[in-house]
């Protein structure tokens, strides 16, 4: 007000009258309201909806030829390997080192070292394809199963010198993937697998990923109550949504029961409701625990899963 003030008295040469002064306040005060609510009204109208990129949707290498021929369909691949073996053609690989080779030795690989040029050799292998690919090191960290290998800090090293090596190849068609499993992201914060504890950051990670199964009939596991998707995916949608990340499950299923089929299609509604933020989902389709063999087996399941893979307009089956 004092800049106006003194713009009006060198313009007219004599001071502004206090009445003027205050017209002309409240005059600007309505013209800014006016603006203001305008832009506001603008703002808060919602635009036209914008398209979300379609899913990925497949099965887990191993179980995908089996899942391919009962549907009758082709579908994505997420394949698994370990650093010194052939490198997968594959929308998804994950890769960790051989058991003797902790994570240590991984955050700590030079040139000249066997598995520095193992990830070299991948980082190579994938650059050269041109087509993007989507690339999880070491699943499921925190799991039992990987309790050799190392502490939360060491993966987390670990990780970031993988990234690291690719960047340096110039492998830029990655899209990185951080796999735990879905139990992790509903842990209390005590708990050693909790998985902002193995998080390698905002600036390594893609995509946020969990490994989430429908644990019923005991399973292997405790409880054995029938789970629904939302259940263990909301939690990783979650945290993917509060880091600003894509959200992905690299291996999801469900056990033998009449109600599966019906389960396939709530878990494609949910893909659907949360098409925004998730990128992939691949059906663990093996049977690795006799007491839960994921495979599909009937028709009505191979039905369903062919409801996800015809639906075009929210799944895709490459990357």
């Amino acid at each position: 007000m004092p800049t106006y003030q003194w713009l009006a008295s060198a313009r007219s040469g004599r001071p502004p009258s206090p009445h003027r002064a205050s017209r002309r306040s409240r005059r600007r005060l309505t013209l800014w309201s006016a603006v203001l609510l305008a832009l506001a009204t603008v703002l808060a109208t919602p635009g036209p909806a914008q398209a979300s990129t379609p899913i990925v949707i497949g099965s887990v290498d191993g179980g995908i030829r089996r899942m391919e021929h009962d549907t009758g369909r082709q579908m994505a691949n997420h394949a698994y390997a370990h650093f010194n073996q052939q490198v997968p053609v594959a929308e998804m690989i994950t890769v960790r080192t051989s058991p003797d080779v902790k994570w240590r030795q991984v955050a700590s690989a030079q040139p000249g070292s066997a598995i520095y040029d193992q990830i070299v050799r991948f980082a190579q292998t994938i650059r050269a394809r041109g087509a993007r690919v989507m690339f999880a090191y070491h699943h499921e960290p925190e799991a039992s199963g990987s309790v050799t290998y190392g502490s939360a800090a060491d993966f987390i090293a670990a990780y970031r010198r993988v990234e690291t090596i690719f960047n340096q190849q110039g492998a830029t068609n990655v899209t990185w993937v951080w796999q735990m499993t879905a139990y992790a992201f509903r842990v209390r914060s005590s708990d050693s697998r909790y998985a902002p504890k193995w998080y390698p950051g905002d600036d390594f990670v893609d995509v946020v990923g969990g490994d989430g199964y429908n644990w019923a009939h005991n399973c292997g596991r405790s409880g054995g109550a029938w789970t629904e998707m939302h259940t263990f995916t909301d939690p990783i949608v979650a945290f993917a949504r509060a880091h600003h990340k894509l959200a992905a499950l690299p291996e999801f299923g469900a056990p033998p029961d009449s109600r599966r089929a019906q389960w396939l299609d709530n878990a494609h509604q949910y893909f659907v409701r949360n098409q925004d933020i998730l990128a992939a989902a691949f059906y663990f389709n093996k049977g690795t625990d006799p007491r839960c063999t994921w495979f599909l087996n009937t028709q009505a399941e191979f039905a369903a899963f062919n409801r996800i893979l015809d639906d075009r307009t929210h799944f895709r089956t490459s990357y």
